[in-house]
């Protein structure tokens, strides 16, 4: 007889996991994952399976010092493979460490629950928790027991690299590492301060996109990258986490943009070599950049033949960078107005252009090469009533109308599910006209399994209560699909089924909201549809700009790490038989 080959076993240093959402997503027929209760406005589900791009940026960094930490995303391999069991993938994986990001609070349930099974799994292994919302609510995440290490701050990679050193010596001296709050061996709870926040050069460490040359490309036909030159802003919205107010606050620090050394952002797009000339790229706050730094990207996304650049802007673009973003690839801007009323634009951070000034602005940015302009609203601002949200989508219908054919794009979505902790919004709710609902981590984590996605929002404005910022994120979203429908940008089978969706959720939630107020129960049937229709709209990802159902996979976030001969084990999938 011959031996049974033995198990694939994952090793590591490091593993860091990216969580879903909702842990049990695929169980679940009590949370109804509704479309767009995750604003529909990037390629993700809302299962929120992007991780953060400084989890590559961390595994580099411990590569220079020989330490292997391997990324497993996963929500993206939950999603993939719906019969994966995720305990046995766990066991399989040997490491003395394993960190996870909690960065977005959209993560928080998933987050800790993963958290749980590893530490049941692997008793001894450390489990260390990072990013922004780790950072603001780290004093109440190292109480749950799963929890060994919060690393805080918005650049761990020092901190990470010092306790893997530390780990793997066997001293554990964790004491010696700035921006940790952890357990002693007596379980007493420790803090080493806060004090590593470089002003220069964040992120200190180019992401290596080498291993996504070989990937599929999506429906579309290229393959998407992003690139994150800084973090903070220099600017101040203020529902937004990462804002000049948060990050003096929560971080502790004056200057608020600390840019990545150049270098490194030249190295990374050189990394992905031939196969850029397949990759479109997500240029994430660009508009922080000095004109010099850019046009030195701009220079290199040339040189490289970079497909595409979707270019974040927060001004309008100066006539100069514009004719440099056209002659370096295929560019398109992407403004972010919040609002067609400039008042409610200024509230929100933005107003610093009206509309009159970004139509008049569009035509040079088309005569400069620009291939389109994405024009970006946003539901549950300051001020903005029902009546103002279907104003702006009569607004954009105008946009429409006047650039047909110019590849001038107007979205709309809502601020789902949470207003950030830290933003001014979140922390001085009354003043700016809102109200919060959840506060704590646990609140949050709680909401996130709430039936009705409505009553996941931690907030409601004067003007737009929970229940009406969800009904007229509906109405909004189904009118500019029509007016998109009957000018004939959108595909009318895309628009059929788009508004087929829409009808169902809202029929469903009808449903739902009846069940509930007769006797605070789901029948079967109710609960057998709930499940049905998240299969449904958990079968792939979407978004507004490009609203088509793509599969999973060929993401650069999604799972490169575990084997398909360990998923196909683990998914109770028999490999196929090999032919002698």
């Amino acid at each position: 007889m011959q031996p049974s080959p033995s198990p694939i076993t994952l090793k590591a240093d490091l593993f860091l996991v990216h969580a879903p959402s909702v842990f049990d997503f695929r169980e679940r027929d009590d949370v109804f994952f509704a479309y767009l209760s995750d604003s529909d406005s990037v390629n993700i589900t809302s299962v929120f399976e992007m991780f953060p791009i400084g989890l590559l940026s961390i595994k580099q960094r411990l590569l220079e010092d020989h330490i292997t930490a391997e990324i497993v995303n996963l929500a993206s391999l939950m999603l993939m493979h719906p019969t994966l069991d995720v305990d046995a993938l766990l066991r399989r994986m040997d490491a003395p460490v394993f960190g996870i990001d909690l960065h977005w609070m959209a993560h928080c349930h998933g987050a800790i629950e993963v958290a749980k099974r590893i530490k049941s799994i692997h008793p001894d292994a450390l489990i260390i928790f990072g990013g922004i919302s780790s950072t603001y609510f780290a004093d109440e995440l190292i109480q749950y027991p799963c929890v060994d290490v919060v690393v805080k701050g918005y650049d761990t990679l020092e901190p990470v690299a010092m306790l893997m050193k530390s780990v793997l010596h066997g001293t554990h001296a964790l004491s010696q590492i700035p921006n940790l709050l952890y357990k002693d061996q007596n379980g007493e709870i420790q803090t080493t301060g806060f004090t590593y926040k470089p002003s220069t050069n964040y992120s200190d460490t180019p992401v290596d996109w080498s291993y996504y040359r070989g990937s599929k490309t999506d429906l579309v036909g290229s393959r998407l990258i992003m690139t994150l030159p800084n973090s903070g802003c220099a600017y101040d919205c203020p529902w937004c986490g990462g804002s000049r107010y948060a990050y003096q606050n929560m971080m502790g620090v004056q200057k608020t943009l600390i840019t990545k050394d150049h270098s490194h952002i030249v190295k990374e797009l050189r990394s992905l070599s031939d196969a850029a000339k397949l990759t479109t790229i997500y240029a994430l706050q660009c508009y922080s950049e000095t004109k010099e730094r850019m046009h030195e990207y701009l220079d290199v996304v040339k040189e490289m033949q970079y497909r595409k650049v979707l270019f974040e802007q927060y001004h309008l673009t100066d006539d100069e960078t514009l004719k440099k973003m056209g002659e370096s690839t295929h560019a398109f801007v992407m403004l972010s107005p919040e609002s067609h009323d400039q008042t409610i634009s200024k509230l929100a951070g933005r107003g610093n252009y009206s509309m009159a000034e970004m139509e008049a602005w569009i035509p040079r940015a088309l005569d400069a090469g620009i291939q389109g302009v994405f024009v970006w609203y946003f539901i549950g601002m300051p001020r903005q009533t029902r009546q103002s949200v279907l104003d702006t989508v009569a607004y954009s219908e105008h946009l429409l109308r006047k650039f047909r054919g110019k590849n001038v794009l107007p979205l709309i979505c809502p601020m789902v599910p949470f207003l950030d902790p830290g933003s001014q919004l979140f922390e001085h709710p009354e003043k700016h006209g809102y109200r919060l609902f959840h506060r704590t981590l646990e609140e949050h984590r709680q909401a996130m399994v709430e039936l009705r996605w409505h009553r996941r929002l931690n907030y409601e404005t004067e003007w737009l209560s929970r229940r009406e910022i969800q009904n007229v994120t509906y109405e909004a979203v189904g009118r500019l699909v029509k007016i998109k429908g009957d000018l004939g940008i959108l595909p009318p089978s895309i628009c059929e089924a788009i508004l087929n969706t829409i009808d169902e959720t809202q029929r469903m939630l009808h449903e739902i909201d009846t069940a509930l107020a007769q006797d605070g129960q789901l029948p079967q049937s109710l609960q057998d549809e709930i499940r049905a229709y998240n299969r449904k709209i958990l079968a792939y990802s979407s978004d507004q700009i490009i609203p088509l159902s793509r599969p999973f996979g060929g993401r650069w976030f999604d799972d490169f790490t575990v084997p398909s001969a360990l998923i196909q084990e683990l998914s109770g999938v028999r490999a196929p038989a090999i032919e002698i």
